[in-house]
């Protein structure tokens, strides 16, 4: 593979991304388009016109296989099996089928929480770890997990990636998954932002309770790291049950997955230095390991805009390791 380069898309529900990675992981022609509101049919023709490009650019010679994140339940030689309503038209598309029949080299396809898992053990905080697990924080919480080197799935497809929806708290509020207190309901950067706007709509005195009446909307994650550097004390109430939720959801998967180390991604992690400390401290209290000393560091991701791309690469690429070297099917 010296010398050669792949190709990753990144397919949300309102942007596409694209990159060619080289073996180290180095980014190169990084694209971003806005697909919100479009049907997968055109979302299809824009990864044509971006993986043609690249090849026009870099010599299809080079080229040693395609990698695309996506949300849902994935398989990872189809596609999407099942996303209902977010991106339009994705669902039983063979993905993988038609984007080898383009560019005729090895296609696998991957849950977009898994690939930035699988990024940050490839290139990333996890490197050099065989057994990792992988949490992105945002609107809801994404997951994955690595053991021995290789991405867990199932024939279900469901295996890790669903973990945010792992019950937390029962009698918890309903999460749109239909479980009831998950993970997601509580950790998640829009749960906490709800709880924080709860507070709020009841009055109750606080900082941020001019900026809410101008704009609900405006109220964020970091507007609740900005109210606690103030001491506001719904911040400070608000980030403690963060910490200690989030922690806890850490401890389970530690438990459920045992992996040498979790790192987490996510816009909340730009504002780490106020929770991070605390989550650690909490996992490495209660977290049932052995030996019993062992400690289980939970790290910062250090990948960000680009890391879904590099992610479907890095599954790409270990399948083709896995295959010798050859093509992998």
């Amino acid at each position: 593979m010296s010398g050669g380069w792949w190709l990753g898309f990144d397919i949300g529900g309102t942007r596409l991304k694209s990159g060619v990675v080289d073996n180290a992981g180095g980014l190169d022609r990084t694209a971003v388009v806005d697909t919100e509101h479009e049907r997968f049919d055109r979302t299809w023709d824009r990864m044509l016109e971006m993986g043609r490009a690249a090849v026009e650019a870099r010599g299809r010679d080079g080229l040693q296989g395609v990698g695309v994140a996506l949300p849902g339940l994935v398989e990872t030689t189809f596609g999407s099996r099942h996303l209902p309503g977010k991106v339009l038209g994705i669902e039983d598309f063979p993905l993988r089928e038609r984007l080898g029949a383009a560019f005729g080299v090895p296609v696998r396809c991957v849950n977009d929480g898994a690939a930035a898992t699988l990024a940050e053990w490839r290139f990333g905080a996890a490197e050099g770890h065989a057994d990792v697990v992988g949490f992105t924080i945002g609107t809801g919480v994404g997951c994955g997990v690595i053991v021995g080197g290789h991405l867990l799935t199932s024939r279900n497809l469901g295996a890790g990636v669903s973990f945010g929806h792992a019950t937390i708290q029962t009698g918890g509020r309903t999460c749109l998954c239909g479980n009831v207190g998950c993970a997601e309901t509580l950790v998640s950067a829009d749960a906490v932002t709800a709880r924080l706007r709860d507070y709020l709509e009841r009055n109750v005195p606080s900082v941020l309770r001019e900026a809410y009446l101008e704009d609900p909307r405006s109220i964020t994650f970091q507007s609740l790291i900005n109210g606690t550097e103030q001491g506001d004390r719904i911040c400070l109430e608000v980030l403690d049950d963060f910490r200690r939720d989030l922690a806890a959801v850490i401890v389970t998967a530690i438990h459920g997955f045992d992996p040498e180390v979790v790192v987490l991604a996510g816009g909340p992690m730009a504002a780490s230095d106020h929770f991070l400390p605390q989550v650690q401290a909490y996992v490495d209290r209660y977290a049932f390991v052995y030996p019993k000393d062992r400690h289980v560091p939970v790290l910062r991701a250090r990948l960000e805009h680009h890391a879904g791309v590099l992610g479907a690469v890095a599954l790409v690429m270990t399948a083709v390791e896995d295959a010798g070297g050859g093509t992998a099917a």
